[in-house]
């Protein structure tokens, strides 16, 4: 009884370790997009529900989708795109501003996604 009540809180706290998943754009404004997280989560004896939807999430100047196999044929990010997202290992508010920042308590959080390409 005691491993599985111990494996459980385990497996709840990986729940809330986030490293990298595939979302959907809902938006584009500039270098940010707003993604919705594709995988959904599920507390042990619920039911599954979607993440909540990240908004101002930075786009890498690489994210971008080849149309056919001319190097002419390549389009920026946008509305609609399934996109692959990778998590910061600390906080980046500050950081993608290129300023230090102090450690914050929590890591790898959906918060610090960026979107690294497009799928």
């Amino acid at each position: 009884m005691k491993g599985t009540v111990f494996n459980e809180m385990i497996e709840q706290a990986l729940l809330q370790l986030h490293t990298g998943f595939c979302g959907k754009v809902i938006s584009v404004s500039g270098n940010l997009a707003t993604v919705q997280p594709l995988n959904m989560v599920q507390a042990i004896g619920g039911q599954p529900q979607k993440q909540a939807v990240i908004p101002n999430c930075p786009v890498l100047d690489s994210a971008v989708k080849f149309t056919s196999l001319s190097p002419a044929a390549v389009r920026r990010i946008q509305a609609g795109d399934t996109v692959y997202c990778v998590c910061a290992d600390r906080d980046i508010t500050e950081t993608r501003n290129g300023a230090f920042a102090a450690p914050v308590p929590g890591h790898h959080s959906l918060a610090g996604a960026v979107v690294v390409g497009i799928l």
